[in-house]
């Protein structure tokens, strides 16, 4: 996200590798969430704070607590990250994203730290807020189990988009095992 080294990235009808880079700070500040793979929480916060660190630099940004309810947190919200195992402090991560209500979200792995059960209601709570908040998200995985839940797959290797599949009917989640 910092600056292309060839070609042109357009987003939105938006060529954003051609922005300075004080337009690609407020950019990357309004319009893309993140979830890092491993969850970047702001340790002398609680979960609740390190959301709503996230919404105090966006526009439109959704409730931290509801946030942090859907992703089923909602008795943890005074808890600081070394309180929190490794699956909740990555929750507490999709929940921080989700609350700056991102037009992009791009998502690392994440449910590489939650059990099925828990990877699956982060799954379908990243659809449903896609879908609700009209928010492209992307989810980089190794886990191709998941792709028939996606309305795109684009595979890569070596750094290159090889493959790209649009999925018509894409799966419910509550049907894809792994």
């Amino acid at each position: 996200m910092d600056s292309a080294t060839s070609g042109s990235v357009i987003i939105d009808k938006k060529d954003i590798s051609k922005f300075k880079k004080k337009e690609l700070t407020k950019y990357r500040r309004e319009d893309i969430g993140f979830v890092f793979q491993f969850y970047n929480l702001v340790q002398n916060l609680t979960a609740l704070e390190n959301v709503e660190l996230a919404t105090q630099i966006c526009r439109h940004p959704l409730d931290p607590k509801i946030m942090l309810e859907k992703v089923g947190l909602k008795d943890r919200l005074k808890n600081f990250p070394s309180q929190l195992s490794g699956g909740e402090q990555q929750r507490v991560a999709i929940a921080r994203a989700i609350a700056k209500n991102p037009k992009l979200l791009l998502c690392d792995e994440p449910t590489g730290a939650l059990d099925y059960k828990t990877g699956k209601q982060i799954l379908q709570l990243l659809q449903d807020t896609c879908r609700k908040e009209k928010m492209t998200v992307i989810i980089i995985t190794h886990n191709s189990a998941l792709t028939p839940m996606a309305d795109r797959v684009i595979h890569f290797k070596n750094g290159t988009a090889f493959d790209i599949q649009i999925n018509q009917n894409p799966t419910p989640i509550s049907q894809i095992e792994w």
